[in-house]
């Protein structure tokens, strides 16, 4: 997406403007939200200010990685972006959900992982949050034009483009909601705000791999198994009662899978992965649901054949593995967020109605009490799509 667009200039003044005069009607909420903006940012300098780490001869370069596991495995190709243009500086960085941090980065030697969120932002020379977009906290200018000069186009360009956007960066809530529909409604991808605000072009799709380990299948007893890895679709951050989260694939759905998978793959295990909240199935030949480090997760689906999951976080992960996923799309865009090297499915013209609701992850916005779009896809379409990536393609020749 090219922001230099005169439509797209107006398309984001017009998000600016329909906040203000419409979201915002009232005097009252006008000032409060303004008041707001300034008490958040006085207390960001009160808290965050104040350098209290000597600088040194080399760039202290801090990312704060909002989200979860799939914002933040998204928010890596800014951090390796970004390290490519800083090759001698240090990097921290802190994710909200633990080892996510240690998940992404922790084979980097030049790289520190911090635990401790209490971050004082004045401590690096640039500080930056993470999630859709990028955003500067604090940037030390002098220092990054004496120990970085190539960078600063790229520090020049995100800078400009963080301007641009102003109060759309200010609030979370704006930030993931009107600005992400927004995104998704202009033809938009999962990574272009990011590179617009990051400074820098960043591919959609990844060649770079995490680093993986055999010994961890021995862990797991999955040395030598032919297996596949499937997710429920739920995060360790939901809690599944009556209402499954609306990107979350029927259980019914899985159970009709698991059946005609395992006659027409009776060689192959099923192996489940998830948090402590999703819901186990017995069909699973390995069930290591909650029994999993993070950590280990990026071996272990390394070493299946494939993967079957909702779009999640792990399938944001897997596009630092050589593992190809069945993704299985609902609520959120296949367009938006999926992957060349995955084989993406979607029901329909019902879906895509992300960020549409405050609560479009819980319930689905069309009042439904299950969410049709996810619903749709049938097991039959998951089990062929499977095929595809377990079974070689006969040679014409």
């Amino acid at each position: 997406m090219n922001f230099e667009e005169p439509h797209i200039k107006i398309g984001l003044l017009d998000l600016k403007q329909s906040l203000n005069l419409r979201g915002r009607d009232s005097r009252v909420v006008r000032w409060a939200m303004k008041w707001s903006r300034v008490k958040k940012n006085w207390l960001a300098k009160y808290r965050h200010g104040g350098r209290t780490v000597q600088p040194g001869d080399k760039l202290r370069v801090l990312f704060w990685l909002a989200g979860g596991l799939g914002d933040g495995a998204c928010a890596r190709r800014l951090v390796l972006a970004y390290r490519e243009q800083m090759p001698h500086a240090e990097f921290f960085i802190y994710a909200q959900l633990p080892d996510v941090a240690q998940t992404l980065f922790g084979a980097d030697k030049k790289t520190t992982i911090l635990t401790d969120g209490n971050i004082r932002w004045a401590d690096y020379d640039l500080s930056v949050q993470v999630c859709l977009t990028a955003k500067f906290w604090y940037a030390d200018v002098a220092r990054i034009v004496q120990l970085s000069p190539t960078f600063l186009p790229a520090f020049e360009r995100a800078q400009e483009a963080q301007k641009n956007l102003g109060e759309l960066l200010e609030d979370p809530f704006l930030t993931e909601t009107a600005l992400g529909r927004w995104l998704y409604a202009s033809g938009g991808r999962r990574f272009d705000l990011l590179s617009y605000t990051g400074g820098l072009a960043l591919p959609h799709e990844e060649t770079r791999r995490l680093k993986t380990e055999t010994k961890i299948l021995e862990k797991y007893g999955l040395s030598g198994v032919s297996y596949v890895t499937f997710h429920d679709g739920t995060s360790s951050a939901q809690v599944v009662g009556k209402n499954r989260p609306t990107r979350a694939w029927p259980a019914v759905r899985w159970c009709e899978f698991f059946r005609l998978f395992k006659r027409a793959f009776p060689q192959i295990k099923l192996v489940q992965l998830g948090g402590k909240n999703s819901p186990v199935y017995e069909e699973a030949d390995f069930n290591l649901v909650g029994k999993t480090t993070l950590l280990d997760v990026p071996s272990l689906l390394q070493g299946a054949k494939a993967h079957i999951d909702t779009e999640s976080g792990l399938v944001q992960l897997a596009q630092y593995l050589d593992v190809k996923s069945v993704v299985i799309f609902g609520p959120t865009n296949r367009e938006f967020f999926g992957y060349a090297k995955n084989i993406n499915l979607a029901a329909g013209p019902c879906g895509g109605c992300m960020w549409s609701a405050p609560d479009w992850m819980f319930a689905c916005p069309l009042g439904h009490k299950a969410a049709p779009c996810t619903e749709a896809v049938r097991a039959q379409d998951v089990l062929k799509a499977l095929k595809k990536l377990l079974v070689p393609a006969k040679s014409g020749f």
